[in-house]
């Protein structure tokens, strides 16, 4: 039997992904650590959590 490989993300992984995202944005605007937050502060959440992101690429690539 020959195997196929896939290109891009399997449908199962982008759930995933989605329902994370919600998770975030969820407690970021309904959460209650941070009160009633406007769209810049809520810009900032996501920029911190993107740089979060990319330090830990980099650290994971070092090794």
């Amino acid at each position: 039997m020959e195997e196929k490989k896939m290109d891009g993300i399997p449908p199962y992984r982008m759930n995933q992904i989605v329902k994370t995202a919600s998770v975030i944005t969820e407690q970021l605007v309904n959460g209650r650590h941070l009160f009633q937050p406007t769209y810049h502060e809520c810009e900032i959440c996501i920029e911190l959590v993107a740089e979060a992101i990319r330090k830990s690429k980099n650290e994971y690539r070092r090794k």
